[in-house]
């Protein structure tokens, strides 16, 4: 999360990225997977007798709410800008990591 909030505090060109299309989504939705799974497997080590939906739902709401968080914070820094879309990247990015967190876990889903 902190590594988001430093990269989102700086104007970025990504050298190469230009001929990709979708690429600021696509950008968003890999970071938000990571931060989707990584969110899945610590909300399932803290709560071990939690369902394993229930912490993908957890997870999932935490990366998204960040990923709000992050699009407000790069309305205030200049070069960058704020978008619906963007958020939208981010929520399905994290239901990407944590859903792929809860399917190759080893905990039962109920």
């Amino acid at each position: 999360m902190t590594l988001i909030f430093v990269i989102s505090s700086f104007e970025l060109e990504v050298p190469g990225i230009r001929h990709f299309p979708l690429r600021d989504k696509g950008i968003h939705f890999l970071e938000y997977a990571v931060l989707g799974w990584l969110c899945a497997a610590a909300s399932s080590r803290t709560w071990p007798s939690a369902s394993a939906w229930r912490t993908a739902a957890f997870a999932v709401f935490i990366s998204a709410l960040w990923g709000l968080s992050d699009e407000i914070h790069q309305a205030f820094v200049p070069g960058r800008s704020s978008e619906v879309a963007d958020v939208i990247a981010d929520l399905l990015g994290s239901m990407a990591g944590a859903g792929a967190s809860l399917l190759l876990s080893n905990r039962t889903v109920s």
